[in-house]
């Protein structure tokens, strides 16, 4: 059972452990009110009304606090176990209901067809199908156990009280019940399918847009991750860039100190050979003069 399977089971249980609340107590006070206003009804005994009120009621609240638990913290097979016992409880808590109450014809059998809805509600069409057998199979051992006189004997003051007629003995009104109220669960029972059947679409629609947006949220996981890869690495290049541009800042500015440096050898280079080149010159300038003068004197010397 997947985490899906789990949330939508705890969810359908948990409305209908809301909705028995209220139908339990329906029933609680249903018999409470027959029991004042028409004391000779058959009806079980003044402790077994409360007292199978209370356990369905105790389980039900069993039930709530095992479900409020986080859906990865409830066992896959406990929660199967709870999911296939809805339908059982309420079926047999009727079953004790009319049984003790010594007869099969009641109005309370139509609380059968509240336990094939619920059977809709949990199960696919093959659920809604068993328990509706369970149902009709019940009803009609309860009817038949009523003809044969199985059933707790009525007092002659209830049976002589009651609105309803007794099936014990009575072949034709037996075979009316069976025929009549088992049609209904029939009938119940096709409609809690399709019910089912439109419930499993909803659920796998349900189950394939959960999957789909799975898929999604695992493909944008992906694409972050290999964004923030990618972010690393361009804030690595960053880093590298920025060491690189320092270097080459650096480097620019020693080489101007060295073009500076440069120049400034250059220059007095220059200085120098002016300065030497211009001695040079003037020195070859008064060889000259000298060796003129030298000439003038030896012709005057002859003249």
């Amino acid at each position: 059972m997947d985490i899906f399977e789990k949330q939508q089971t705890i969810e359908a249980i948990r409305t209908i452990v809301k909705a028995r609340w209220f139908y339990a107590t329906a029933v609680l006070a249903q018999g409470i009110i027959l029991k004042i206003m028409f004391p000779s009804s058959p009806l079980p005994s003044d402790l077994f009304i409360p007292l199978t009120f209370v356990s369905v009621l105790a389980l039900n609240f069993s039930y709530w606090i095992y479900l409020r638990r986080k859906p990865e913290n409830i066992n896959s097979l406990t929660l199967k176990f709870i999911k296939f016992s809805q339908v059982l409880i309420d079926q047999l808590a009727i079953v004790a209901i009319i049984y003790f109450s010594g007869t099969a014809s009641k109005g309370i059998v139509m609380m059968y067809i509240v336990s094939i809805m619920v059977a809709s509600v949990l199960y696919k069409s093959k659920g809604v199908a068993l328990w509706s057998f369970v149902a009709i199979f019940l009803y009609s051992s309860l009817v038949i156990l009523e003809y044969f006189g199985l059933l707790p004997a009525l007092s002659p003051e209830a049976a002589s009280q009651s609105p309803y007629k007794f099936l014990k003995g009575e072949l034709n009104f037996v075979k009316y019940q069976l025929i009549g109220v088992n049609f209904y669960f029939v009938a119940a029972a096709v409609y809690a399918g399709y019910l089912a059947s439109i419930f499993m679409k909803r659920e796998k629609r349900l189950q394939e847009k959960t999957d789909e947006a799975i898929k999604k949220s695992q493909l944008l996981t992906l694409q972050t991750q290999e964004l923030t890869k990618t972010q690393g690495e361009l804030q690595s290049s960053l880093t590298k860039s920025d060491t690189a541009r320092k270097a080459a800042t650096q480097a620019r500015d020693e080489a101007q100190k060295a073009n500076l440096e440069l120049k400034k050898k250059i220059d007095e280079l220059e200085k120098f050979y002016k300065i030497t080149v211009g001695r040079e010159v003037k020195m070859a300038e008064m060889k000259k003069r000298i060796k003129e003068l030298e000439k003038n004197k030896d012709k005057e010397e002859t003249s």
